[in-house]
């Protein structure tokens, strides 16, 4: 009995550290990317649909509870957002990996074609904190960084 008891608690704690609770503050993806673009240092930016981020990274829209990109309206600049928050960390490190993959991908072609933004994309943030993600493509990604970390007190 202790050892099916000690096994059941086992299995609940792991289950648990995969999946994401409300422990952290609430961030709204779409308010934060508001923020951000408040000091001016995107340029004009579009919203991507759920199913062209789905084309794009492969991040599918309806296993995040939220999902937010935009990227800049003129194809030729790197600048982008991107906040995903998922119910399932293991996903969350899934698109982190996705985003970090494309971004790289992204960064080799612009180093030989448009070298004036490829500083954009290998000063990129990506960061992964439990079931967030988040991408920052800007010539000044640590203060839209600091955005966000302050939307995180």
């Amino acid at each position: 009995m202790k050892k099916a008891l000690l096994f059941v608690l086992t299995a609940i704690l792991l289950l648990g550290a995969f999946a994401c609770t409300g422990a952290d503050a609430a961030i709204d993806g779409e308010a934060l990317y508001e923020k951000m673009a408040a000091l001016g240092t995107f340029p004009e930016m579009m919203r991507r649909s759920g199913d062209a981020v789905l084309d794009y990274y492969g991040i599918d829209p309806d296993a995040c509870k939220q999902l937010v990109n935009y990227a800049s309206a003129d194809g030729l600049l790197a600048d982008e957002f991107l906040f995903a928050e998922t119910n399932d960390e293991t996903y969350a490190i899934e698109i982190e990996a996705l985003l970090r993959e494309q971004i790289a991908r992204q960064a080799e072609t612009y180093r030989e074609y448009m070298p004036e933004e490829y500083p954009k994309l290998s000063d990129a943030r990506i960061e992964r904190s439990g079931c967030r993600v988040l991408v920052i493509v800007s010539d000044d990604a640590s203060a839209l960084y600091k955005v966000y970390t302050d939307a995180l007190r």
